[in-house]
């Protein structure tokens, strides 16, 4: 195998990883449900106590516990907790598909905006001589198009979250861009991961209550929305390529 074999090898791999998301989310899902007991009586009627609990305390203190989730989801994206993914399943699934899509998108935003104001301000030299490479093939298209470069590379993330906040703030991207068109970028995957998160407690509370719990009790309406958005962020790469001619970043170091 040749070095470009390799290169290519490696660049195909991150995208397989990312259209293969939805059946690992589905067989996670399935093997949780299967490891909590949710398909025998004991165990559902402990998950339906559990679940009834969560419900009443997160109702009567919604606000205060949206916005402590908030600072929760933005304090680990600062520090580069793994699994923000996760953390938007649960904003969905303690406050519902719409308001759990708010709180993820703002604490994800508020997140990367504290590690940008921090390089840009603290980190510079340090982060300059780490990710030199990387940010030499951003500055084209940031000095092109600030905003609408933040949007779409929010939206197929090229990179790894952090290396892009940091990038962002080594290449003199304006605060009020960022912080836009992060919120923008941002808004379908933290819907289609919030829905996923609302489907699955709607999908619980309906096998804990069912005696008899089939396939059907696993589909309602955000966890159907959440599908479907998966499939649509799978083909909005393929859709850039036409368009653009290709994915901002997928280029090999000798073309950069």
């Amino acid at each position: 195998m040749t070095e470009t074999d390799a290169r290519e090898g490696q660049r195909r791999t991150p995208s397989l990883l990312r259209r293969l998301i939805p059946f690992i989310l589905i067989a996670i899902g399935f093997a949780i449900a299967w490891a909590s007991g949710v398909f025998s009586e004991e165990g559902r009627a402990g998950i339906a106590a559990f679940i009834r609990g969560l419900d009443a305390t997160v109702e009567d203190h919604f606000w205060l516990a949206a916005g402590l989730y908030l600072v929760f989801y933005a304090l680990a994206v600062s520090v580069s907790v793994p699994g923000a993914l996760w953390f938007t399943i649960g904003a969905g699934f303690l406050f519902g598909q719409w308001v759990g899509t708010g709180v993820a998108l703002l604490g994800a935003t508020a997140g990367a905006s504290i590690i940008f104001l921090i390089t840009r301000y603290a980190l510079a030299d340090w982060a300059r001589e780490k990710f030199s490479g990387r940010i030499e093939k951003l500055r084209a298209g940031f000095e092109a198009d600030a905003l609408n470069y933040v949007i779409l590379l929010r939206l197929i993330p090229v990179f790894p979250f952090f290396v892009l906040n940091v990038g962002m703030a080594l290449l003199s991207i304006p605060l009020r861009a960022f912080v836009l068109g992060s919120l923008v970028g941002m808004i379908p995957g933290a819907f289609v991961y919030a829905s996923f998160g609302a489907g699955g407690q709607r999908a619980l509370e309906q096998l804990a209550a069912d005696e008899t719990p089939g396939l059907s009790d696993l589909l309602n309406p955000p966890l159907l929305a959440a599908m479907a958005g998966l499939a649509v962020l799978a083909v909005v790469p393929v859709i850039v390529k036409r368009v653009r001619g290709g994915v901002p970043g997928e280029k090999t170091e000798t073309g950069s």
